[in-house]
């Protein structure tokens, strides 16, 4: 008896396991859904809805911890997880790495970054190019424009000393990026084709994408002029990746010398737009 009682048990017990739950119907939903809350009613006296989980702020959200950059432990098992977070007033998801929200403020999740326009003109970045080859050098941008730099990515490093190691961006969270660059250069020397300039973007010290930027479309001798040149990339970027902006120049049969020095004004900034 005893054993007939346990199998029976067993059946019940699989058959709770792999059942469908719904509440406030009795009509079939998706064959997708494990869980379904039905409202019954289209009135605002009688319609009922769901609570989910509440926190009151992010420090009250699970695997907080403010040693983190992030501010939150990783932890794969948790990916998915709902909850409402009542400071920010938006539902939160967590992703595996941290807590998001999973409506963001009009105008997207941007970084958009300057050069410090007080910078003295032999600070300047700037690069020396003859016949035999060119320089490079790193572009220290950072949050220097307080009317149109912005961090919503939280991304901006402090600046410190450019050298080899100099980076400016460290990723919070992995995923597709938009990245814009623009510079302003100002080229001397003398050339009879286009002066170009190579935009290259460093991840982790190696070189993500490059472009040669055309300075001018006339093929004229040219000195002393300034010019525009913008680049345009899609990356994936993994929590952690760090991201600088290095500028060369171009040499041709045609350049006797020349020096292309970054000059930080409106038409030089980067923008970073998480997709």
């Amino acid at each position: 008896m005893r054993k007939n009682i346990y199998t029976i048990g067993l059946l019940l017990t699989a058959k709770l396991a792999f059942s469908q739950v719904i509440i406030g119907s009795h009509s079939t939903p998706s064959s997708h859904s494990m869980l379904t809350v039905v409202n019954k009613e289209d009135h605002p006296d009688t319609s009922k809805g769901m609570i989910i989980p509440t926190a009151e702020t992010e420090s009250a959200l699970p695997l907080y911890n403010i040693h983190q950059a992030d501010h939150f432990d990783d932890d794969p098992t948790m990916q998915g997880m709902i909850m409402y977070q009542k400071d920010i007033k938006r539902v939160v998801v967590y992703d595996g790495e941290k807590w998001k929200p999973t409506f963001y403020e009009d105008g997207g999740r941007i970084t958009r970054a300057s050069m410090n326009p007080a910078m003295p003109e032999n600070e300047l970045p700037s690069v020396a190019c003859i016949l035999i080859g060119c320089g490079q050098k790193d572009v220290p941008f950072g949050f220097y424009n307080s009317t149109s730099d912005i961090d919503k990515l939280g991304i901006i490093d402090p600046q410190g000393t450019v050298n080899n190691n100099f980076t400016n961006f460290t990723f919070r969270e992995s995923g597709f990026y938009k990245v814009l660059i623009s510079l302003k250069v100002k080229t001397s020397g003398l050339h009879v084709s286009p002066p170009t300039i190579s935009f290259r973007a460093l991840k982790n010290g190696n070189v993500l994408a490059r472009n040669d930027v055309s300075l001018n479309e006339a093929i004229l001798i040219t000195a002393g002029a300034n010019r525009v040149g913008t680049m345009e990339f899609l990356a994936m970027f993994d929590k952690g990746d760090q991201l600088k902006v290095q500028v060369s120049g171009g040499v041709s049969i045609l350049t006797v010398a020349d020096v292309y020095k970054i000059i930080p004004t409106d038409g030089t900034f980067i923008s970073i737009e998480k997709l």
